[in-house]
């Protein structure tokens, strides 16, 4: 004799004290996985919403069901809430439906046809849950993008055609930054041993500038030609000049050096 085996789904419903609330539970979970995935904060949500419920399952066994979104069980769920849920009996239900749509604030094209699914599900008019929608949220339900029409399409490749200019702006103008913050970098830190043992020399660090290069140059120049030790003898005429020399390689150098043009 053949087994019957149940989908965990069924069994639950099996199991359930209340199958209405059972199914409930999981199409709400199902309008909540459809914004994308099930984030905490639906699934704490959810599980408040269940406190409420008389299913007597520990109810992450229906939401994670609901979070596969397992199109069997979905439709299951779906037949069970039509038969108690129709009609006027409808409205908590949906109210429901809504808040877990729009827990991030916005309203994902996928949750949108879900959310009309079950209103028309329940035999609730297109006016009617617009009105129960903007009660929920204070905002108006839209209608989702058709992408059967022509301006559907349009719009798109509009958006995208804005998303590159965008993207291309912001790449040119990371290349100058990149630029002029390698030139500013340059004068800031000049790299190379022999750039800062020139400016060792000089008597500056790293953070030199042109202008404080010319002005330290002049001023050592002056302080060490050879001319000022004539009269202290050749000893001192020789190493004033070695030291003059060693001055103005060291400025020549800098002078030359791109960073500190």
């Amino acid at each position: 004799m053949a087994t019957t085996r149940f989908s965990p789904f069924e069994l639950l419903l099996l199991k359930s004290r209340n199958q209405t609330d059972t199914a409930a539970l999981l199409l709400l979970t199902w309008v909540a996985a459809s914004k994308g995935s099930l984030s905490e904060t639906d699934r704490h949500h959810i599980a408040a919403m269940s406190a409420s419920m008389r299913h007597g399952h520990d109810c992450q066994a229906i939401i994670d069901i609901g979070a596969r979104q397992d199109l069997d069980a979905i439709q299951l769920a779906a037949e069970v809430l039509q038969k108690d849920r129709w009609g006027a009996q409808a409205s908590p239900f949906l109210r429901q439906a809504i808040e877990v749509a729009v827990t991030e604030g916005t309203l994902a094209a996928a949750t949108n046809h879900i959310l009309r699914f079950l209103a028309d599900l329940l035999g609730t008019a297109p006016q009617q849950f617009a009105q129960l929608y903007r009660e929920v949220t204070g905002k108006p339900f839209e209608s989702p993008d058709d992408p059967s029409r022509e301006s559907y399409w349009q719009a798109r490749e509009h958006a995208r055609q804005q998303q590159r200019s965008q993207s291309e702006q912001r790449q040119r103008h990371s290349q100058q930054e990149h630029s002029h913050g390698s030139s500013r970098h340059g004068h800031e830190r000049p790299h190379g041993d022999k750039a800062l043992r020139a400016l060792d020399i000089l008597g500056l660090d790293a953070t030199a500038t042109r202008g404080e290069i010319k002005k330290a140059y002049r001023r050592l120049a002056q302080s060490h030609h050879p001319d000022r030790f004539f009269a202290l003898g050749e000893r001192d005429v020789a190493s004033a000049s070695m030291r003059f020399q060693k001055i103005q390689k060291a400025y020549e150098y800098l002078m030359q050096d791109a960073r500190f043009i």
